[in-house]
């Protein structure tokens, strides 16, 4: 299944790497992109639907939510694509 992420999960995502390679190694930024991104796709299976966001102002996009660590992935699904249009920090969306 296809992969994409929107322009604004693509910002918070190389947001979030800038944070964890200033606190630690150079490229450590890198690496959390590629294995945050392979965490994604790893959900991102054929035949599989998951559940309408409980956020109520996601839910009203119709988007369907997943839960990394702290960071909720806010997508949309089709048989082909699975469209990634939102990263949130979790605690944040209280």
């Amino acid at each position: 299944m296809n992969v994409t992420l929107l322009p604004e999960a693509e910002k918070v995502l190389l947001n979030i790497s800038e944070w964890v390679e200033e606190r630690n190694t150079i490229a450590s930024g890198e690496r959390f992109i590629i294995k945050f991104t392979n965490r994604i796709k790893s959900f991102a299976l054929p035949r599989v639907l998951y559940a309408i966001c409980p956020h109520e102002s996601l839910a009203a996009l119709k988007l369907r939510c997943i839960a990394i660590d702290d960071w909720v992935i806010a997508f949309k699904q089709t048989k082909e694509e699975f469209v990634v249009h939102y990263i949130l920090y979790g605690p944040g969306l209280r």
